[in-house]
């Protein structure tokens, strides 16, 4: 997958699905090699799903991410909302492709709706998911690659590998979102 944080003919400003959809790849291609180095250092998961179900967890950090970022930086109500539907529909066609399940698009989308209003319930600090989110992060990827009760991974993620997760997502949807077209921030 190509990541985009910069359009080629960047002066033109984009719809926010587009932009979304955008900033999906990026999170796509950060949370795939996050699961790479996990895989790494440590016997994390089988490849058969517990990996796509680590790379699911961490997209929908990804979003959640988004949106409070979005949210953070003053963009407009509604062009946050076409946004955030635009990287989770673009998000949930490569489950969908990746899983060979079908409706695991549509298990992906519910999953997110269960999810951000949770993360939303989480302050943050400045722009900073801070740890409440990334051990929030750690239970729900444990959980959905059969290690619950791992602690080395619920470790690896809420200390060392979701921080890294987040400062390599930021620079692109901080990117990205100067990319929204006009009318989207304040």
């Amino acid at each position: 997958m190509r990541a985009k944080t910069h359009w080629f003919r960047n002066s033109r400003e984009r719809a926010p699905e587009e932009v979304g959809a955008a900033a999906a790849m990026r999170a796509w291609r950060v949370a795939s090699q996050t699961v790479r180095n996990l895989s790494e250092d440590g016997p994390v998961t089988d490849r058969a799903g517990g990996h796509l179900g680590l790379v699911r967890e961490l997209l929908i950090f990804a979003v959640q991410f988004t949106d409070r970022v979005a949210w953070l930086r003053g963009v407009d109500h509604d062009v946050r909302r076409r946004l955030v539907e635009g990287m989770i529909h673009r998000l949930a066609d490569g489950i969908e492709e990746n899983a060979g399940v079908p409706g695991a698009a549509n298990d992906f989308v519910s999953l997110v709706g269960e999810r951000l209003p949770v993360y939303a319930t989480i302050a943050y600090q400045s722009e900073d998911p801070g740890f409440p989110s990334y051990n929030m992060l750690a239970a729900c990827a444990c959980e959905a690659c059969g290690h619950d009760r791992d602690t080395w991974l619920h470790a690896r993620l809420a200390e060392v590998d979701g921080p890294e997760f987040v400062a390599e997502l930021r620079s692109g949807i901080v990117g990205l979102l100067e990319n929204v077209m006009p009318g989207a921030s304040s």
